[in-house]
């Protein structure tokens, strides 16, 4: 069995060394031959910047992990939800649904419902972090576990005796750390950056200004403490990241997109029925 301390320390490695994205790699360092050979459109534009470094993917970094460890797992999202993970369950706002602690070691996943399809893969490390391989723009980062979607207990990890992480906390006035941070920058997002001013990680009196500002617009009890109320609601409001801020899709190969088919005629019933739509709106705004 692999040890989660083995496993997060594979991890580690890439991020400290400053690793590169390259759709599909698995740690092999980018050579110019190989960018000016690139096809994909992330590669084209933004591989320029990894060569001559070590690249891998968001499931390359668990392919890697498991090879070095002495065992396997398929390179691919979709495939290592499906078949590669022994429990599974959906994250709300950093936390697992059935309200059980979130153990380091744990696989997690961003969901894209249109599809079905869990598009990206990164390791939760404990401390509410996480270690992906984000996109060409970023390379192998961190980021807050309250941006992902589901998680996944991994076969072939030895869980036991590993205490999970209760990552909501309840902030106040006089707390400290990376969780205030967070508070700080979704404050921002919400539009009350104004009165926290630079996300500096210390809950004073300028970010306890802000959430009593942001309680009373939203309906909720004022009294400047961060609480599970608070933080959900916060992060359901924040803004969503732009584009260049959002990650690589995984893109497996075995697991293609289902595509809809429409007739001709199906087609032009739609569109009727848009137009229509948007008579009606007109109408009504006159």
């Amino acid at each position: 069995m692999i040890n989660v301390n083995d496993l997060i320390a594979e991890f580690q490695y890439p991020l400290e060394q400053g690793w590169g994205y390259i759709w599909g790699a698995v740690g092999q360092i980018w050579t110019q031959a190989k960018q000016d050979a690139a096809t994909r459109e992330m590669t084209v534009k933004y591989g320029q910047r990894w060569v001559g470094k070590h690249v891998i993917d968001c499931s390359g970094m668990f392919y890697r992990a498991y090879k070095n460890l002495g065992y396997s797992i398929y390179h691919g999202s979709n495939t290592i939800w499906k078949k590669y993970c022994s429990t599974q369950g959906q994250l709300t706002h950093g936390a697992r649904a059935d309200g059980q602690p979130i153990k380091p070691g744990t696989a997690v996943f961003l969901y894209r419902k249109r599809d079905n399809n869990r598009h990206h893969i990164g390791l939760y490390i404990g401390k509410n972090t996480v270690i992906e391989a984000k996109g060409t723009i970023n390379g192998v980062v961190t980021s807050r576990l309250d941006h992902w979607d589901e998680w996944g207990e991994l076969k072939d990890v030895d869980y036991s005796g590993v205490e999970g992480d209760n990552v909501m906390q309840i902030l106040r006035k006089g707390a400290k750390g990376e969780a205030v941070k967070a508070l700080q920058e979704m404050l921002t997002q919400c539009g009350y950056g104004y009165i926290v001013g630079a996300p500096d990680g210390v809950y004073g009196a300028k970010t306890e200004t802000a959430v009593k500002a942001f309680q009373t617009n939203n309906g909720l009890d004022p009294d400047g403490i961060a609480g599970e109320k608070t933080q959900t609601l916060l992060a359901a409001r924040c803004s969503i990241p732009t584009t260049d801020e959002l990650p690589e899709d995984d893109d497996e190969t075995d697991e293609p997109t289902k595509l809809i088919s429409l007739t001709y005629a199906e087609a032009q019933r739609i569109i009727a029925s848009l137009k229509d739509a948007q008579r009606i709106i007109n109408e009504a705004m006159k």
